[in-house]
């Protein structure tokens, strides 16, 4: 029998290629079935380490994990609540907005009449052909409210997750042989430290994000700060593009309902805000735990973002650390950590305390 190091260096990039496109198809054709399910493991790990410390002090697992869930799913009903009446305000003056809106539009489209030449009927055509993105992008949310209807699902699979861990921890155990008992044993415990640490992390960056987000709109004086506020902010679950997804989705409403120069001063907030949250906030409070470089990061995003979605975008950061944990753990794979990784740049970089210097001798 030929081993996989006998084959010629072609054919060993041929089966891995082969290997990887396998694998991205079952992920695709199996996306309703493991989306829920990623999720629901993510959750997990977030709620592990209050679920320990429950059950440390003697309260049953299973009370103990309807207890978290419960109150995790609360927590998240709240905030849908509040984001429903800023939603509920918004909703009240819509005509208005519609109203400003087509009113902006006549006047930029006599602009471009009278500044580049440009005639109404191409005007129309650029119109027939904004419907037809704005088709593709609702055909794009349709299909991503096949995953929501089945979102119930997720707490399901969390209470099972944290209920079983101990079971999964075993079987884990008892399919690798006992010379990698080490190194299955540290690849879970660093996990179990690092993704919940992530995840509180970056909604502690979300809620700062909120704050700042509202408080500049309301300062440059956005309409609805404290909605355009929170939408930025939210797509910030999603590093590096989420901020450009949520401050540009603000900029075109302040454009369509406003005026150019705020739209301009949202422009200028969103490299402020980006260059505070890129090197300041995410670096100090998430980015100490993941480690990602942005390189990667972005490429998985765009990869994450391909095969399942919305979804796969938010979700793919944490499994990405996963994967960055297990290269560390397993000796010949450690090459592939240091590429995942932020070593070797840290120079580079700029931390709190970078800050604080270059703030004082300023």
């Amino acid at each position: 029998m030929i081993s996989s190091n006998e084959l010629p260096l072609s054919a060993r990039i041929l089966v891995r290629l082969l290997l990887g496109i396998t694998i991205v198809f079952i992920l695709i054709v199996t996306r309703q079935l493991l989306v829920p399910l990623f999720f629901a493991v993510l959750f997990a790990y977030a709620l592990y380490p209050a679920a320990n410390r429950l059950e440390g002090i003697g309260m049953p697992r299973f009370i103990t994990n309807f207890v978290l869930i419960v109150s995790a799913l609360l927590l998240i009903g709240a905030l849908l609540f509040g984001f429903g009446l800023l939603i509920a305000s918004f909703s009240e003056d819509l005509p208005e907005i519609q109203e400003q809106m087509s009113e902006n539009f006549n006047q930029f489209k006599q602009l471009l009449e009278s500044s580049l030449g440009i005639t109404e009927s191409q005007l129309s055509n650029a119109g027939e052909n904004l419907q037809d993105f704005g088709q593709y992008i609702g055909e794009f949310f349709t299909a991503t409210a096949n995953t929501v209807l089945i979102i119930g699902l997720i707490p399901v699979y969390t209470f099972l997750i944290l209920f079983y861990r101990n079971k999964f921890r075993e079987f884990i155990s008892r399919v690798f042989s006992s010379r990698y008992e080490n190194i299955v044993q540290e690849i879970a415990k660093q996990t179990a430290t690092v993704v919940p640490r992530y995840m509180k992390g970056l909604f502690v960056v979300c809620l700062i994000l909120v704050f700042i987000n509202s408080a500049g709109f309301y300062i440059i004086g956005i309409e609805y700060a404290l909605l355009m506020g929170v939408i930025a902010a939210f797509f910030n679950l999603i590093p590096y593009l989420g901020t450009v997804i949520g401050y540009g989705l603000v900029f075109i409403f302040v454009l369509a309902t406003q005026s150019t120069g705020l739209a301009f001063a949202v422009a200028i907030q969103f490299f402020i805000v980006q260059f505070f949250e890129n090197n300041i906030l995410t670096p100090n409070i998430t980015g100490s735990y993941v480690q990602i470089n942005p390189l990667v990061t972005i490429f998985s995003l765009i990869a994450g973002g391909m095969i399942w979605g919305l979804p796969g975008m938010f979700m793919v950061i944490p499994y990405l650390a996963i994967l960055k944990i297990v290269c560390e753990v397993i000796p010949k794979l450690k090459p592939y950590s240091f590429l995942l990784g932020t070593r070797g740049t840290e120079q580079h970089l700029m931390t709190w305390a970078d800050f604080k210097k270059r703030f004082k001798s300023g």
